[in-house]
Formats: structure tokens, sequence, C-alpha cells
């Protein structure tokens, strides 16, 4: 037996693509420290990324930042 709800038509809304991309934070594997790299460039398929305070990081999937932040990227 279906409720009320369920014999409403649905509405179909569209969801704005985000054009701001925001700052990610990215742990490196070699330091376990995380930098922060521009939200535009991450990609799945990259390893190694430019961070903010001009660091060549290679990225660590699913790490806890062992050590702490860069203290250059938090600027």
């Amino acid at each position: 037996m279906a409720g009320r709800h369920s014999k409403r038509p649905g509405l179909h809304v569209r969801i704005p693509e985000q054009s701001v991309s925001r700052p990610v934070g990215i742990v490196d594997s070699r330091t376990r420290v995380e930098h922060v790299v521009a939200g535009g460039v991450v990609a799945p398929h990259r390893l190694s990324y430019l961070a903010k305070c001009g660091a060549e990081i290679l990225a660590a999937s699913l790490t806890d930042p062992g050590r702490a932040r860069c203290a250059q990227c938090a600027r």
C-alpha cells in the first residue's frame, strides 16, 4: 500500500554547478604534511600537485595529516 506522497509527480530540478573552486588540503605521502592546492586542479588520475607554498607534493589517499599542516600554505 503506497502512501499519498508516492503519487505526486516528481519535480526535476537541475543543481547548478559551482563556478568558484575552493582550495583543497592534500596530504603529502612523503612528509605526511597537509598542503593547500587549488581546487580546480584536483583530479582523480593525478598523483602529484603543486601546492600553494610552491612544494611539489605526492598525493596520499585516505591519509590523516600525521605531523601538521604547512605553515606557508596557511598564510
